[in-house]
């Protein structure tokens, strides 16, 4: 699945591991298909990660997810809850039942 197709989804969850080794998304499709994205280096290299703004309340979600993009293996993301960049050789979306 292209990490394109998560536009306009809503946030559900974001995690990323005390060691910044790996990134997960939970995301609700306009559908209500759930999708996990997923972002880590196979070397076990510590992410690099750049929040760019940081707005996160408590409600149902944590917004919609309005904008995503891979170039140059960062993973861009910008929505509701602010907006960050993640350096991760590999960047996966799987859906989830």
């Amino acid at each position: 699945m292209n990490v394109q197709e998560l536009k306009q989804s809503n946030i559900l969850s974001i995690s990323l591991d005390q060691a910044h080794r790996v990134f997960e998304m939970i995301v609700s499709l306009p559908d209500d298909t759930r999708c996990k994205l997923m972002a880590w280096n196979d070397d076990g290299i510590e992410l690099t990660v750049r929040i760019g703004a940081l707005n996160l309340h408590y409600r149902a979600d944590l917004g919609e997810l309005e904008g995503i993009s891979v170039v140059n293996n960062v993973l861009v993301m910008e929505g509701d809850f602010g907006d960050m960049e993640i350096e991760a050789a590999n960047v996966v979306v799987e859906k989830l039942k």
